[in-house]
């Protein structure tokens, strides 16, 4: 049997740590309940036939209003056939299919979870890890 190579319609391009901050420990600090600030943006460059996404993620301890870490990563995907899959309406923005759409926030919360793991490691917050969200 042969096998039918089915080309992806899009490639990880790039990855950035954009910022990352952590607070000293809280002299009251609760290890049990944390929240979790968890936000997506996209940009996108036509030119680089590029969708970034710029994931955030702001952690709290439950009912705190002060954060106790910060991270922002930059994750950049080629689209292959950038032209016709991304559709660019009369006002000028882009819209990205909802299944791709899905698949790279998929990816970027995933490799942020990943980067965010690797950065407490070592700290106070080491134990912490970013839950599974309803897309995944």
């Amino acid at each position: 049997m042969s096998e039918i190579k089915q080309e992806k319609p899009f490639k990880i391009q790039g990855l950035e740590l954009i910022t990352f901050s952590i607070q000293p420990q809280p002299k009251e600090y609760s290890k049990d309940v944390f929240e979790f600030n968890i936000q997506q943006e996209q940009k996108t460059n036509a030119d680089k036939r590029l969708i970034i996404i710029f994931t955030s993620v702001i952690i709290k301890e439950s009912g705190k209003a002060t954060s106790l870490a910060n991270l922002v990563v930059a994750c950049g995907f080629e689209i292959h056939a950038f032209e016709n899959v991304i559709k660019r309406d009369e006002g000028g923005d882009y819209t990205i299919p909802h299944e791709l759409n899905i698949a790279i926030s998929r990816i970027s919360v995933a490799i942020t979870r990943g980067i965010l793991y690797s950065q407490l490691r070592g700290s106070y917050l080491h134990n912490i890890n970013l839950p599974l969200l309803p897309i995944e």
